[in-house]
């Protein structure tokens, strides 16, 4: 003999959703670091723990234009010395320097000039 199953009778209600079995998302928040800064900033890579990615790294550093430039430029400026105004702009000691951590590229401080 063969077996047929057959299947339950009709109830009229509504099958069960699975969304509605599952439980509600459970959502974990992380700490928050607040690192300490950098210490005096210069205007060379220097050696420091990251406190992103939490490794001993040495910084690597760009120059930027700050205050300082600008001051100079408008000085020379005023002073009459136009054709020298650029030079600030071309001058790394006379910007701004920024410390970034080479593994997560997370901007770790400015060693401003002014």
């Amino acid at each position: 003999m063969t077996s047929v199953s057959v299947p339950p009778p009709y109830t009229g209600e509504k099958p069960m959703n699975y969304q509605q079995v599952l439980p509600q998302p459970v959502y974990v928040t992380q700490p928050v670091y607040v690192g300490a800064p950098l210490g005096i900033l210069a205007s060379h890579p220097m050696q420091c723990t990251c406190p992103h990615c939490r490794l001993q790294i040495v910084t690597r550093t760009e120059s930027k234009i700050g205050l300082l430039t600008w001051l100079l430029c408008c000085g020379l400026l005023f002073f009459g010395l136009w054709p020298c105004a650029f030079i600030p702009f071309c001058v790394d000691e006379c910007k701004d320097t920024v410390h970034y951590c080479p593994n997560c590229s997370a901007v770790l401080g400015v060693g401003k000039k002014l």
